[in-house]
């Protein structure tokens, strides 16, 4: 029955707001205006017949309501099979093309809070006009008076009076407009005043002095059209000579205006044209009816421009540690320069300062500088007496000749030695790459047919290698690249080639390692035939690889087996090619209610590569590669081209689809295994021993959304020679309109997780949940948990209780996370607790150490975002 009441008056409200929004004409600015000192006033009666306003919005209301509500309407829209009823909605709204109802740029309503703000009028972009020329037209039902009596010279206006010039206008029952007094001044119950970013009413009267070239209102409630803002003023003044506008007694809030939780009450407010900021006098914030804050004077924004001036602060409680807090400054420095620093306490680094410097010298140039800085962290155990600790992270993109060619620069580094700093310290949006910090600085220029790139790339590494099995990345000091790539009828042409010296500081008596590696790739693809569903292609790539590596002798003898190589020679050339033909076709058949369609994809690839040993060449940027259904059907079984498989494969395929009426996918099956008809030689550590089986474990995949809301993805790794399931992860999510989602997962990796410990490998087993509930209409209830299985321990479990009021919510959080302490090798709980409270458009007090305070997401694994088969 509930469910019943909403459903009508949502097609109530749909039907009048069309209506409202196609009756009525844009509202308009409050610019200031001047006018002529000369008034010129003439009069002329508007044809009978014109559609009054308020008979065009009732009638198209009531019609569009009528027709909404009828038993065929409801009907035909309750059946989402037809893409006709699944757009009727739709198409009434579209009625709202030349007249659509919009959002303010600032302060916003946000999409949820819509119904909190029923009846706020639309934004609209101020129309310039010049006011000097363009006249005042007063309309009315009727007019009566006597320009010529000196005495008086007064015309009255009655019955749905609007004073328009422009886009402003002023609504009223009656106006009366003196040319002794050079005034029009409105009378009657309520008067409107409207403008593009807002409008104002008043039950008191409306003056204009047209000479003075001030508009005055008494008492008047004043809301910012598409926005949340809205206030109360005992008198209101609209100088356009002086380009000003004062509100006395006034007050002001993103609450609605007529359920008020808080709001700011000030003696006087003004405002002038021109200027980005506003003032306001005697400011006393209110909550409920109880005054929590005052301060003699306020300056706050009436425009997008910036001003430097504290931020929202954000505060954490640690059941542990205690309380931590960071208090944002923000600096403008210029248009096209800004910075934020941000002093912190954390109970466990104590004083932290953090910044952000971000520069835009050219429209094409942008970038920004981030750091961070601790005087003195006691939670460092280090055996220097010196527990400074840093971080620099430097981005920096640039574009010429319309993006053809870019400069990108990504530079982050700490204080060396310093391995434990990003496990230690949170930083965001930094880039990590085999637990190094990444060092670039890359110019790619791209054209229709070739693309260059100059790289030149180093790490800083974050583990020790003292404990922990890895060694530091080669920099990359320079990377060359080019390629070209030309079609022509059914032949595709790629030629790419590569030249990069890979370097690697302070190694076995303290020398620098060089190596250097020019390859050539070559290919050519013939499309044979490409007709109903089915392509056969064939394509032929050579390999042809040049490398000078004399420098290993000063490798240390541990490196040898994790660069893979037994043995090395000072110069090796590698030759090899690859045959590859591919074919591929797309069956069709009605299914279920022969409404939905079910398609059967075969697809074969047959793959040949000789056999060349290659363990004389050291593995400088290439590592092994996570398989699936698609790496079956590539030649590159490695990452990268210092291993290059043997193969002589044939690799089979099949995917399946059911598509709905629509033909939207909601369920998809894929399954491949290769057989190779030679042993894989080739492998990336030289000591292993090479895979005597020519079948390759059968990858397989599901992703289904069998009903609106439920997602499901599974995918899976099973060999069958030896019956053991190498890699399983499934997860599953459902969510509603209600805002109600509950999703899980599941993975599991044989061999997949690494011991620190006793650094021996394990499996793998991780379970989680997460979920949002909601309780009512405000409260919401969401969380997530992720536990490893094998182990027993937990990743982390966060907790949320929320309650979203149209104008402030109140987050509780508590989050319990894993973390490393890499000295002592061992995991410890991390605990959080925190209270996040939020002043819509005004103040939020953040939660310290808890990224996403308002979702799922914890602080290791994001929400769940399954596939969408139709993305």
């Amino acid at each position: 029955m509930k469910v019943t009441r909403i459903t009508n008056l949502s097609k109530s409200s749909i039907a009048v707001a069309v209506g409202f929004a196609i009756a009525n004409s844009a509202f308009a600015n409050t610019i200031p205006v001047t006018r002529s000192e000369s008034v010129s006033v003439s009069t002329k009666r508007l044809p009978s017949e014109k559609t009054q306003s308020v008979s065009t919005v009732s009638s198209f209301s009531e019609k569009v309501t009528s027709q909404m509500n009828t038993q065929t309407s409801r009907k035909y829209m309750e059946n989402e099979h037809f893409a006709d009823a699944s757009t009727f909605p739709m198409r009434i709204v579209n009625k709202l093309n030349d007249n659509p109802w919009r959002t303010a740029p600032n302060l916003p309503i946000a999409a949820k809070d819509l119904a909190c703000f029923y009846g706020v009028p639309s934004y609209r972009d101020p129309v310039d006009y010049d006011v000097n020329t363009t006249p005042v037209t007063v309309t009315a039902d009727s007019v009566s008076g006597n320009l010529l009596d000196k005495a008086t010279q007064k015309l009255v206006y009655k019955g749905n009076v609007v004073i328009e010039q422009g886009d402003k206008k002023i609504k009223s029952d009656k106006a009366i407009y003196s040319g002794k007094d050079k005034t029009i001044t409105t009378v009657g119950d309520t008067s409107e005043f409207s403008a593009a970013e807002y409008t104002v009413t008043t039950p008191d009267k409306v003056v204009s002095h047209l000479d003075e070239k001030v508009v005055e209102l008494g008492y008047s409630r004043f809301v910012l059209n598409g926005a949340m803002l809205n206030g109360t003023a005992l008198k209101h003044v609209l100088d356009n000579k002086n380009g000003t506008k004062t509100f006395e007694k006034a007050t002001l809030s993103t609450c609605p205006i007529d359920k008020r939780s808080w709001h700011l009450s000030s003696s006087s407010v003004t405002m002038k044209k021109g200027d980005s900021f506003g003032d306001a006098w005697n400011d006393v914030l209110y909550i409920g009816k109880v005054p929590v804050f005052y301060t003699p004077y306020a300056n706050f924004p009436i425009t997008n421009k910036r001003r430097s001036g504290l931020l929202v602060p954000s505060a954490g409680f640690s059941t542990s540690k205690g309380i931590s807090y960071a208090q944002p400054i923000y600096l403008n420095l210029a248009t096209n320069y800004d910075a934020t620093i941000v002093p912190e306490y954390d109970p466990d680094h104590h004083d932290m300062i953090s910044g952000e410097f971000r520069y835009l010298p050219l429209k094409n140039i942008s970038g920004y500088i981030k750091g961070t800085y601790i005087s003195n962290d006691p939670s460092w155990e280090t055996q220097s007496s010196d527990k400074t600790r840093w971080f620099v992270n430097i981005k920096q993109d640039a574009w010429f000749f319309d993006h053809d060619l870019n400069v990108n620069i990504n530079y982050s580094k700490v204080r060396n030695d310093d391995y434990t700093y990003i496990s230690d310290v949170s930083q965001k949006a930094i880039d990590i790459s085999d637990s190094s910090l990444l060092q670039s600085l890359k110019v790619s220029y791209a054209q229709t047919h070739y693309d260059l790139s100059y790289e030149m790339r180093k790490y800083q590494n974050m583990y020790t290698t003292t404990n922990y099995t890895s060694f530091r990345p080669f920099a990359m000091m320079p990377q060359v690249k080019a390629s070209w790539y030309n079609v022509h009828n059914s032949f595709s042409y790629t030629i790419d080639t590569e030249a990069t010296n890979f370097n690697l500081d302070k190694m076995r008596y303290n020398k620098q390692v060089n190596a250097q590696r020019f390859h050539v790739q070559p290919k050519i693809n013939y499309h044979v035939y490409d007709s109903y569903g089915t392509t056969f292609d064939l394509g032929l790539t050579g390999y042809l690889t040049q490398y000078a590596q004399s420098d290993l002798q000063y490798m240390p003898a541990s490196y040898a087996q994790k660069m893979g190589y037994s043995s090395y020679s000072n110069n090796i050339t590698r030759a090899l090619y690859q045959f590859e033909a591919g074919a591929k076709t797309t069956l069709e058949r009605k299914v279920l209610d022969m409404n939905h369609t079910q398609t059967l994809e075969p697809e074969i690839k047959y793959q040949y590569v000789p056999y060349k040993n290659q363990d004389d060449i050291a593995l400088y940027d290439t590592t092994e590669r996570y398989d699936d259904y698609y790496t079956l059907f590539s030649s590159q079984r490695f990452a990268g081209i210092d291993r290059i498989a043997v193969l002589n494969s044939i690799t089979v395929g099949l995917t399946s689809r059911i598509l709905d009426v629509h033909d939207r996918e909601t369920f998809r099956f894929s399954v491949a295994q290769a057989y190779d008809f030679v042993e894989q030689r080739v492998r990336i550590d030289s000591t292993d021993d090479h895979p005597k089986q020519h079948r390759s474990p059968i990858e397989a995949r599901v992703d289904a959304m069998p009903t609106e809301g439920l997602s499901i993805h599974t995918a899976a790794r099973y060999d069958p020679l030896d019956s053991k399931i190498y890699n399983f992860n499934t997860s599953l999510k459902y969510t509603d309109n209600s805002g109600f989602s509950a999703g899980t997962s599941y993975r599991f990796y044989r061999k997949g997780n690494y011991l620190i410990e006793n650094q021996e490998r394990a499996d793998l087993h991780q379970i989680g949940f997460e979920m949002n509930l909601p309780l009512s209409p405000r409260w919401r209830l969401f969380g997530a948990t992720y536990r490893e299985l094998e182990q027993s321990y937990n990743i982390d479990t966060k907790v949320g209780l929320k309650y979203d009021d149209c104008c402030y919510t109140v987050t509780f959080l508590y989050e319990d996370y894993m973390k490393m302490n890499w000295n002592k090798m061992k995991h410890k709980q991390n605990k959080l607790f925190g209270v996040q409270f939020e002043l819509k458009g005004l103040f939020e007090m953040g939660v310290s150490g808890i990224a996403d305070p308002n979702g799922t997401s914890t602080h290791y694994i994001p929400s769940l975002d399954l596939s969408n088969l139709n993305r």
